[in-house]
């Protein structure tokens, strides 16, 4: 096997890992916050070729869902992820309101964006048990 061979079995297991340590998370927030908090996973391939967003949601007790995503992307030119959470809020201009926004990151190389996707999740993981919390303690108990 050669290195681009190597590369092309290296990506795919680097979304994977993502996939499952954001599994992972909303299983870990599920725990803490059950019974008043289902969660869902995703993977879906996203709106622009060579897109990949990964996803857990949890479902407030008001029907509100915050969404801890991931969006993994790929050109000719380089690899990019952006990451955020956020919540539906009925006054926010679009319907939804972020609580935590991590910028589009590119790299180069594989070399270079394995390190970037792992970086953008630990930001996801640390922040995420904080700002669910913080929107339970604000949302009204249905």
């Amino acid at each position: 096997m050669d290195t681009a061979d190597r590369d092309a079995q290296r990506l795919p297991i680097a979304q994977w890992s993502a996939a499952n340590r954001l599994r992972k998370l909303g299983y870990e927030l599920f725990l803490e916050h059950q019974p008043d908090i289902p969660w869902r996973e995703f993977a879906k391939y996203g709106a622009d070729p060579g897109t990949q967003v990964l996803a857990v949601t949890l479902t407030l007790e008001d029907g509100r869902e915050m969404l801890c995503s991931l969006v993994v992307g790929m050109s000719p030119e380089a690899f990019s992820v952006e990451s955020d959470i956020g919540v539906d809020d009925a006054d926010a201009e679009n319907g939804y309101r972020y609580l935590l926004e991590i910028p589009e990151s590119l790299a180069d190389s594989l070399d270079a964006f394995i390190p970037m996707l792992d970086h953008q999740l630990d930001q996801l993981v640390e922040a995420a048990p904080r700002l669910l919390r913080e929107l339970r303690a604000d949302t009204p108990k249905v």
